[in-house]
């Protein structure tokens, strides 16, 4: 289950940095590595993202608003 936490939280991390970027931050390149180190973290838990992925679907919310609770509650493998 640690992993569904930690994809949770590179999510939310991920949904950030994006938002910083669309609200006029420009192209901050440290904005920039920190995002391409989140997807290369989320990339690497690929089941663990499947699952919170399937759960987000499953409850029609965003992948960064579903907690590690709602994937083991919604039994999505991990």
């Amino acid at each position: 289950m640690q992993n569904v936490t930690d994809i949770v939280a590179l999510l939310r991390q991920q949904s950030e940095l994006e938002l910083q970027i669309l609200n006029g931050h420009g192209v901050d390149i440290a904005i920039e590595q920190r995002l391409e180190e989140t997807v290369r973290r989320l990339s690497a838990h690929a089941r663990a993202l499947n699952a919170v992925l399937q759960t987000a679907r499953t409850l029609h919310r965003t992948p960064d608003a579903v907690s590690p609770r709602d994937v083991a509650q919604w039994g999505a493998s991990v």
